[in-house]
């Protein structure tokens, strides 16, 4: 399965942090902007195995012509915007997929510098100094402090969940009914149609799809038998619907227009035979899924029945 490791920044602030109607588009504008000044030399990267030339396109705008046709692909990192927090404190969380995570450090330190520069409207006016930053198990959930609030070293990274520990762990669920959590907008696109409802299939496709698109260009392809998945998928009922459709935008600065971040939050229930997906929905509360990740959509978790 695809590496993945999850880092929280703890960001502390003299006054609250104004971070907009959509904090996770204002993170990752701040972040790359801030990446852009350190270190983007400028050159393009068209080749997903060439991380030398210029790291910052590589995590941010890599076209590969063989993967993608030219077309951008899918990102090694996403966001996860702050869900909670106090005035002076509140927390985000990077998610880093295959090579990427040899990544951290200039991450870690770009998230830091960011601080310095401000986030969110009149930056300037909304500074953060960074604290800990901690992994976050991508399965248990369970954090661990990486660095302390003087920059510090406490631990290494943690080694990412191998194939066999998700496998591992469905089989500890139960199989015959999920509940899915949408934390941030989910936006799936269907046949050329938005889906306003959280439909189990074109959910899944979407995320089976990621799984091999990110699993391809950044770490050891991932053999995914999709005729058969999509077949059970197919047959998975949705039993309880208590989403909503949230409203959002994302403004660009440099195309001076703003995009729709639109989709459904809120809990979905799920019935059916499951044992053979469970492990990609695992995979999935870390990868994210449809429109937007890098800017901190598609964001789910699986609420745990034990078997």
């Amino acid at each position: 399965m695809i590496p993945i490791v999850q880092l929280e920044f703890v960001m502390h602030s003299e006054y609250p942090l104004d971070l907009g109607a959509n904090p996770g588009s204002s993170l990752r504008g701040a972040l790359y902007e801030t990446l852009a000044v350190m270190y983007d030399t400028g050159d393009p990267v068209r080749s997903r195995h060439d991380t030398e030339t210029n790291l910052v396109a590589w995590l941010l705008r890599l076209e590969d012509a063989e993967k993608t046709g030219g077309k951008d692909a899918p990102r090694p990192v996403t966001l996860r915007p702050p869900q909670r927090g106090s005035e002076d404190e509140q927390a985000f969380t990077l998610a880093l997929y295959g090579r990427a995570i040899a990544a951290a450090g200039l991450l870690v330190s770009a998230v830091a510098a960011m601080g310095q520069i401000g986030v969110g409207r009149e930056r300037k006016h909304h500074k953060f100094k960074l604290g800990e930053v901690r992994a976050t198990d991508p399965l248990t959930r369970q954090t661990t402090v990486i660095l302390d609030a003087h920059g510090e070293q406490i631990a290494a990274l943690p080694t990412p969940p191998s194939a066999e520990t998700y496998a591992n762990f469905a089989q500890m669920l139960a199989t015959e009914q999920v509940t899915l959590r949408f934390i941030t907008p989910t936006r799936i696109v269907d046949h050329g149609a938005l889906c306003r409802q959280p439909a189990f299939r074109p959910l899944f496709q979407r995320l089976i799809e990621r799984i091999r698109q990110i699993s391809d260009l950044y770490a050891e392809p991932v053999w995914v038998p999709f005729r058969d998945l999509l077949e059970v998928a197919e047959a998975v009922r949705l039993t309880s619907d208590r989403t909503r459709w949230q409203e959002l935008w994302s403004h660009s600065r440099i195309e001076g227009m703003s995009k729709p971040m639109s989709g459904y939050v809120g809990e979905a229930v799920y019935a059916g035979d499951l044992t053979a997906l469970l492990p990609y929905l695992l995979v999935g509360q870390a990868l994210q899924v449809g429109k937007n990740a890098i800017k901190g959509a598609g964001w789910f978790e699986v609420v745990y029945r034990w078997r």
